[in-house]
């Protein structure tokens, strides 16, 4: 196989992951924003515009993802993704009123869907035999290209609303994701036309030598479910701390360009621990990476709702989003876990499901879940304690999937 259609692979799915993880970043950075133009008591019902964003791409990972595959290949989705951003942008910059940040909000959700996590495995799963054992590692390094992403979007607007209004800031971003996205199509290698008569025949033997669970297999295990409602809380707590973030520092008096930058700090930080993640899963397996993802995130979450609002000085809130930020290895145990208890078989239509469904179903239900406690209580703290309390119930669900595995019981 061509190393250097592998290495091309791998550059434009970071490039593209980059884009639109980076686009789908920045809601919360302009959520106070949208609570100036139409009222603090709207926060939940703006933040309907990531609720139902992330339904949309839970249901396109879900049920859209594996079959679009079979039809298109990976680059050309990228295409669509730019349109997509053009789209979102444009009705978010134009917005007149909150049902159109909504509306916006459900293109930004099939692009997310189409765009990030999912994807970018799909894009470099038919070069898995060209990396060997750095195959743990390049999923790492391509998944940490969007927290790349979520870290530069994070800043830019920020910087941006300094200088411009933040109907303007969306125009560039708009221009920055569909170059990057039609770039990402030049580079990533267009796939090998499949093959017909004897040659196609051993192809299909050999992939029916590859070792694991189809999804339908997959479905009817306990296991499968246990994964999915874990990584859905797993989501609902990491996503959710971060949407409301910036809210939560501007309400103890920090200003909102700072605010941005704090959050900026959280992703940063968070791509060095996905990238780690291939390493971690290397060396302490799959229970270590759960470990690490969760413990520091449920840390981080009590400090900011116990001792913050105490001491809301910016030393404290750098060392929570620190420890808040390793929530962002959620995207690693996807694949890692799939491929752990199910095999490599059906990796690309089952990872959707967990990388893309749960993942952002529990983003979808972050928003709200979290925002509907803060608005009912009147209180930050409570939402993160509420945040912490989910993460713990979706980790010890992890551990109860990994202890009735099937891939155990067919090795016995």
């Amino acid at each position: 196989m061509d190393s250097k259609k592998s290495t091309r692979a791998v550059i434009g799915a970071m490039i593209a992951l980059f884009a639109n993880m980076g686009i789908n970043s920045t809601f919360s950075i302009f959520l106070p924003s949208f609570m100036e133009e139409w009222g603090a008591e709207n926060m939940a019902t703006i933040a309907l515009s990531a609720t139902f964003g992330c339904i949309m791409t839970f249901i396109c990972s879900t049920f859209l993802f594996g079959t679009l595959l079979k039809k298109i290949e990976p680059r050309v989705i990228f295409v669509i993704c730019g349109v997509l951003a053009v789209v979102y942008c444009l009705i978010c910059s134009f917005a007149s009123a909150i049902w159109m940040i909504i509306v916006a909000g459900l293109f930004g959700g099939i692009n997310l869907a189409f765009g990030t996590h999912a994807m970018g495995v799909a894009t470099i799963t038919p070069y898995f035999g060209n990396y060997g054992a750095k195959v743990s590692t390049i999923i790492a390094l391509v998944l940490a290209s969007a927290s790349v992403g979520a870290t530069a979007f994070s800043f830019l607007p920020g910087a941006l609303l300094g200088v411009m209004a933040w109907r303007q800031v969306y125009l560039v971003i708009m221009v920055i994701v569909l170059v990057c996205n039609l770039v990402a199509f030049f580079i990533i290698p267009k796939q090998e036309k499949a093959q017909s008569g004897a040659a196609a025949g051993a192809a299909q033997a050999q992939a029916a030598e590859v070792p694991g669970l189809t999804k339908g297999q997959a479905l009817k295990t306990p296991s499968f479910w246990l994964v999915f409602v874990g990584i859905l809380m797993l989501s609902i707590s990491y996503l959710g701390i971060s949407t409301y973030m910036p809210s939560l520092l501007t309400t103890y008096g920090m200003a909102q360009s700072t605010a941005s930058a704090m959050q900026g700090i959280m992703q940063g930080v968070g791509i060095l621990f996905v990238f780690l993640g291939g390493a971690i899963t290397n060396k302490l397996g799959i229970k270590g990476l759960i470990l690490l993802t969760a413990v520091p995130l449920v840390a981080g979450a009590l400090v900011y709702a116990l001792v913050y609002p105490n001491m809301a000085v910016i030393w404290l809130a750098v060392i929570c989003s620190v420890l808040c930020v390793t929530g962002a290895m959620t995207s690693n145990i996807c694949p890692v876990i799939t491929a752990t208890l199910f095999g490599n078989k059906d990796l690309n239509s089952i990872n959707p499901i967990f990388s893309g469904g749960a993942f952002w179903g529990g983003a979808a239900l972050a928003t709200q879940v979290i925002g509907r406690v803060v608005t009912a209580t009147g209180s930050f703290s409570k939402g993160y304690i509420t945040a912490a309390a989910i993460c713990v119930v979706g980790t010890v669900l992890l551990f109860l999937a990994l202890a009735v595995g099937p891939m155990k019981k067919k090795a016995a």
